[in-house]
């Protein structure tokens, strides 16, 4: 009897292979960390950064990236802040924006004296500043620059009223960090300082007077040293001159002296003139009117209500001939009203108008700039009046000039209409207004003033890299809802959250009950 079983087949065995297994993982590991360490090695030398904030708060401006983009030694900041101050942050902030744009030669350090007082006693015995300051210390090639707090914040004062009964507090308008910092860099990246100098001997206000303490200072933050020059004492322009600056002249200047101002401009010189309402310069003006620029021999006036005091201190309202021109920054289409354009303030004392020559552009090549005009209001009077007294004031169409009105005008000899190709040309600016360097206009122009003369003196300069950088405005957010809105959100808070909460306890209820 046979059997019809077939005997079982032999059982394979599977042999495990630990080790080729285990190297296997090993590997996988290696090549997963090294492309990790390589994805974060290229990302950390190639990144791109970008600023969703609103306003565009922390982007840097085309002229501080260039700046950093050129330096050729590494350099230092150390914020050093004593006290309490708002703009601290953003201080902070700030720097850390040049450390990024500035391929590692920018280096921040944050010193808290009252957390490590021994490196700020080293720092305070290194620079010499006080200990109760806030500043910012820059240090580059063995050179250091300070820039204070108050000069990267700018302030909007209280209204007049508000000022007369002592009240209302300075706000901060604007943070301009930027402009304050990278202006400190070019002093410290140029070395020597830029000369200028200031024309003296016809009654012009001294420089070194009180009057220009805020100019001065302003001269200082740009790497602009200012000297004064008497024209009969010199047989020429000094080589060292960058640019030369008249003031305010009570008494005109005399034919050599003319003759000097001419060579220096025929040589691509750059002029800066403040006109003197109160006098004629009969030699100056004619001077200035062949280069297109015809002061009016006049004072721009309006009627209307302004605000003054009385005998015993009350703010009241009166009626009569408002001198101070009220002037409107122009589009200039350059970089000295680049910040400003737009803006409307008041200038200090008279000012007289200019009228431009535009035959004088085609044959001499000749490019003439509006930088600042007159409200509409406003009409150039001719025929002024020394009192209240005498007759009101009024517009005389046949000899008074109709606003609006040209204040202020940039003149630029031998440029070409690209603004790419640069070339040697003679750079002037005539301002219809002796008091815009005084520190009583700087203070009615709310800090305008200071900035376009600083603007006008760095485009003169061929600076224009650190000019038309505007601050940062500091704007308050607020949250308006109407009340339909807040009713929908108050729904929302009180039934739609909750409602929602307990529809999903009552199904994870009947869920676990089946």
């Amino acid at each position: 009897m046979t059997s019809n079983l077939t005997p079982n087949p032999k059982t394979k065995v599977v042999t495990i292979k630990r080790f080729q297994i285990g190297l296997n993982v090993l590997i996988q590991l290696l090549v997963v960390a090294v492309i990790v360490v390589l994805v974060n090695y290229l990302s950390f030398r190639h990144f791109k950064r970008w600023d969703f904030s609103r306003d565009q708060k922390y982007a840097l401006s085309s002229q501080t990236r260039n700046l950093l983009g050129s330096l050729q030694k590494p350099l230092r900041a150390v914020i050093f802040f004593s006290g309490a101050s708002e703009i601290a942050p953003d201080v902070a902030a700030l720097l850390r924006e040049y450390e990024f744009a500035s391929d590692k030669k920018f280096s921040t350090e944050i010193v808290d004296p009252f957390r490590n007082l021994t490196r700020a006693q080293e720092l305070q015995a290194k620079y010499k500043f006080g200990a109760n300051e806030n500043i910012v210390i820059l240090d580059y090639d063995g050179r250091n620059k300070f820039v204070n707090a108050a000069d990267m914040a700018e302030y909007e004062q209280p209204d007049q009223m508000a000022m007369m009964m002592g009240q209302g507090q300075p706000r901060l308008k604007g943070f301009k960090g930027e402009q304050a910092i990278t202006s400190a860099l070019v002093e410290l990246t140029e070395g020597k300082p830029n000369k200028i100098y200031f024309v003296s001997g016809h009654g012009e206000p001294e420089l070194t007077g009180q009057d220009l303490t805020v100019f001065n200072e302003s001269l200082k933050r740009q790497n602009i040293q200012a000297a004064p020059l008497n024209l009969l004492n010199v047989n020429s322009i000094p080589e060292d001159a960058r640019a030369l600056l008249i003031c305010g002249p009570k008494y005109d200047l005399s034919e050599l002296e003319i003759k000097l101002l001419s060579d220096h401009w025929e040589k691509n010189g750059r002029i800066l003139v403040l006109l003197n309402p109160f006098v004629r310069t009969p030699r100056l003006a004619q001077w200035l009117s062949q280069n297109g620029v015809t002061p009016q021999d006049d004072r721009v006036i309006r009627v209307g209500k302004f605000l003054s005091m009385d005998s015993d201190g009350t703010p009241q309202v009166k009626s009569g001939v408002i001198s101070q021109a009220a002037f409107v920054v122009a589009n200039s289409g350059t970089n000295i009203t680049k910040d400003l354009m737009g803006t409307s303030k008041q200038l200090l004392g008279v000012t007289q108008s200019l009228a431009l020559d535009k035959t004088k552009e085609a044959p001499g090549k000749i490019r003439l700039i509006p930088l600042l005009e007159s409200a509409e209001e406003f009409w150039g009077e001719t025929d002024p009046v020394t009192t209240e007294d005498e007759r009101p004031a009024f517009f005389d169409a046949k000899k008074d000039h109709m606003g609006p009105l040209t204040l202020a005008v940039a003149v630029e000899r031998g440029g070409v209409a690209d603004s790419r190709v640069k070339v040697d040309t003679s750079r002037l600016i005539v301002v219809g207004n002796a008091d815009l360097l005084s520190n009583n206009g700087y203070r009615l122009s709310e800090g305008v003033s200071m900035d376009l003369t600083v603007n006008a003196l760095n485009w003169l300069l061929d600076r224009e890299q650190i000019i038309g950088i505007p601050p940062k405005e500091k704007k308050s957010i607020a949250l308006s809802l109407d009340e339909k809105q807040l009713r929908n959100i108050a729904l929302a808070v009180m039934a739609l959250v909750p409602g929602i909460v307990a529809v999903l306890g009552v199904l994870n209820w009947w869920q676990r009950r089946a």
